[in-house]
């Protein structure tokens, strides 16, 4: 029997979610070990130097393969799955929307821990404004039936990424995505997929973006939760 795959992260979403949102929409049995950070800090650090690169987190197990770098564990699920396209060019377009998505990411996240949090949150929002204005300029320019990013009629990673990204405004900087109404469409239908929805209404999800010292994330009200 296949052991099941294994996902380590700290408890919260994070750079992850993308990934497990694909685990999820097809079904694939997993375990996720969630890591306290205090645990991290005194003993699990150290022992992951002989298992990744830096000894960072997320980790996945499958089988024999252990894989860091949320990005190599995002494209590696995602040609597993078969929701990284049908042809090359689909393949690269979808590489180069989560690529996009990911960029997002990680300027959410990393305002999430500037201790200047509050005095820049309003510099923040005009700019991931601005940054949401080209995306749906992209998105309308490259989506083949105005809802899929890249497949048509198909889900793909390009869709996790960038409806997770979505999702990630909505407590940070609230009303800004229903000034893009195409994108904020888009994120709604991802996260109405019947698969998807169970997850997110689930006790199973993490409760928080990130881990409680962040200056936002870190607790329940400061994410996003779907309702039940």
């Amino acid at each position: 029997m296949t052991e099941p795959l294994t996902l380590t992260y700290f408890d919260g979403r994070g750079r992850v979610e993308p990934a497990r949102l694909l685990l999820e929409l097809r079904g694939i049995p997993y375990q996720y070990k969630a890591i306290a950070v205090d645990d991290w800090r005194s003993s699990i650090k150290e022992q992951m130097f002989d298992r990744t690169p830096f000894g960072q987190l997320p980790i996945l197990e499958d089988g024999g393969l252990v894989l860091a770098q949320s990005q190599a564990i995002l494209r590696h699920l995602a040609r597993k799955l078969e929701l990284c396209g049908s042809t090359p060019a689909e393949t690269a377009k979808i590489d180069e929307v989560c690529e996009t998505g990911l960029d997002l990411l990680f300027d959410i996240l990393l305002i999430n821990w500037d201790p200047a949090f509050h005095e820049k949150r309003p510099q923040h929002r005009e700019a991931l404004g601005t940054k949401l204005k080209h995306v749906q300029a992209y998105f309308e320019r490259i989506s083949p039936d105005g809802r899929f990013w890249v497949t048509a009629g198909e889900v793909s990673a390009a869709d996790s990424v960038m409806a997770y990204v979505c999702e990630a405004t909505l407590p940070l900087h609230p009303g800004l995505l229903e000034s893009f109404p195409k994108l904020d469409a888009m994120m709604r239908s991802f996260f109405a997929i019947d698969p998807i929805r169970a997850y997110v209404t689930s006790d199973r999800r993490p409760l928080t973006t990130t881990v409680p010292m962040a200056k936002f994330g870190g607790k329940p009200e400061e994410t996003h939760q779907w309702a039940r």
